[in-house]
């Protein structure tokens, strides 16, 4: 080791040497499945459970049926191997009895009628911070092509027509105040086959390609300016809000899935190897969510949609799902029962996952009560159960039996989750989430007689209750009246 005096020349010198030597180890991420794979998934997310998303674009306005009413509507009867036509047809039915033809009034009409005159991204930053979610996704852009932005790349924008309000702004601002993790909502990467083209569609209208896009045949295959006019929107929208999250839907796969064509699926990584050098710039965590086979597992996100994944994967992942059954608003409608919801969310965490709920404002910017109350409601819940859920991690098994949860179906179907239990651990705490309160006032917790607790506390409840050990069981006694509501939970300590 050589040693010296320091002055102050060489002081100068050496915290320049030092800075160059740690700039040169700072990550830099290219396309490659390594590279990727090696950001990993960061606490703020894994600990925070849950998230919320919005859908709202000009199909709020019709709030017929779902939000692919820009697709639907636009029904012909010679379109090759079209799915569920009849269906299809009932959107085109609808839209000509109460709007006219589609020549006449087409799609781009219902932009002027989102007015958003009673949208307030203020009580929605309040209302998500009473739900207890830790992350937010602003509704950038669905699949109809219409920018909630005030987008440079993309003309036909909310902040040039119809509310004229950048609403992926004013919702990031107002949740970021919060101390909320905000981030974008995306669906663009099916945009390329959305419409329907036809002369006596407004589609075939050169004026309106910058909502439609150009015209193209039934079953063209995409083009690599399509997936290039993709990378370019998710570029400016991760340089305009720094998102702290992106979801991305499995439309952008639609390309490879169908065609095989890579260009969107190549794009996708330029963009998540941007996305992540960039957030080294802002000195910020950020994640990343996909579907199907948009990546690789083991690289960002991997959301499952509607259903659960098998076991305790090692890398979190997530399940979304809508509070009420409608991604977009179709209407006055009640939420899903909040022990439907909080079933599925325990569910969901025992597995190492998250859960993003979605809402769907009025064509208004309004929320329905039935909406409001879902979140609240959670919120509530987890003010009771939050310390074994916020921050916590999957146990050795996410536990057994069957929850009626979220995946299991319709929020109506018959509840078979009598001797289902969950996991989770924080703190060197066990905690066990149950669903039905049992007949003979006793719990019986599979395997968690390894744990040796010394005591067992309800979670919203005072006191400390009895157990047993049988096997590698415990049966615990429960109160006489049940604590809580809709999940119960309790806490095993040494």
């Amino acid at each position: 080791m050589i040693r010296f005096k320091m002055t102050s020349d060489k002081k100068v010198l050496i915290g320049l040497v030092a800075g160059a030597c740690m700039a040169s180890a700072a990550q830099t991420y290219n396309t490659s499945h390594a590279s990727i794979a090696s950001y990993d998934v960061p606490a703020w997310y894994s600990e925070g459970k849950l998230g919320v998303f919005m859908h709202l674009s000009a199909f709020s306005v019709p709030a017929f049926k779902n939000e692919w009413y820009a697709s639907n509507m636009y029904y012909a009867d010679d379109i090759p191997n079209l799915r569920h036509p009849e269906y299809r047809k009932s959107f085109r039915d609808h839209h000509e009895k109460t709007y006219g033809s589609l020549k006449d009034f087409g799609y781009k009409d219902f932009i002027p009628m989102l007015t958003l005159e009673k949208f307030d991204a203020d009580y929605y930053a309040e209302l998500i911070k009473k739900s207890g979610a830790a992350y937010f996704a602003a509704p950038a852009i669905h699949h109809d092509g219409f920018a909630m932005w005030d987008s440079k790349v993309i003309d036909w924008n909310a902040a040039k027509m119809g509310p004229k309000r950048d609403v992926v702004g004013e919702l990031t601002k107002a949740m970021r105040k919060k101390g909320i993790k905000t981030g974008v909502s995306t669906h663009y990467g099916r945009h390329w086959k959305y419409y329907t083209f036809r002369p006596e569609f407004d589609t075939w209208d050169l004026a309106n390609e910058g909502l439609y896009g150009a015209r193209r045949g039934d079953t063209d295959p995409p083009r690599p300016e399509d997936a290039l006019n993709w990378e370019q929107v998710m570029n400016e929208l991760v340089d305009t809000y720094q998102p702290d999250y992106i979801f991305v839907d499995g439309g952008v796969c639609d390309a490879r899935g169908e065609y095989k064509k890579e260009y969107f699926r190549d794009a996708m990584y330029r963009v998540v190897a941007r996305y992540y050098n960039k957030s080294a710039d802002w000195d910020k965590e950020v994640v990343l969510s996909w579907k199907r086979d948009a990546m690789k597992k083991g690289e960002a996100v991997y959301d499952s949609e509607g259903s659960l994944e098998d076991g305790i994967p090692e890398r979190p992942w997530q399940a979304h799902f809508t509070v009420n059954g409608s991604w977009g608003y179709t209407g006055e409608k009640p939420g899903w029962p909040a022990d439907k919801i909080l079933r599925g969310f325990v569910d969901i965490i025992s597995r190492n996952g998250n859960l993003l709920l979605n809402i769907g404002p009025r064509p208004d910017g309004s929320l329905d009560e039935g909406q409001e109350q879902v979140l609240l409601e959670i919120g509530r819940w987890l003010q009771i159960n939050g310390e074994g859920i916020t921050g916590s991690r999957p146990w050795k098994i996410y536990g057994s039996g069957k929850l009626n949860s979220l995946a299991a179906g319709s929020p109506d179907s018959n509840k078979n989750d009598k001797d289902a239990v969950r996991y989770t651990q924080k703190d060197g705490a066990l905690y066990a989430w149950f669903a039905t309160w049992p007949e003979d006032g006793k719990v019986t917790l599979p395997q968690a007689g390894s744990f040796n607790p010394q005591t067992i506390k309800p979670l919203g409840a005072n006191g400390e209750l009895n157990f047993v050990k049988e096997g590698h069981d415990l049966i615990v006694e429960l109160p006489a009246k049940p604590f809580g509501r809709y999940v119960w939970g309790l806490k095993l300590t040494h």
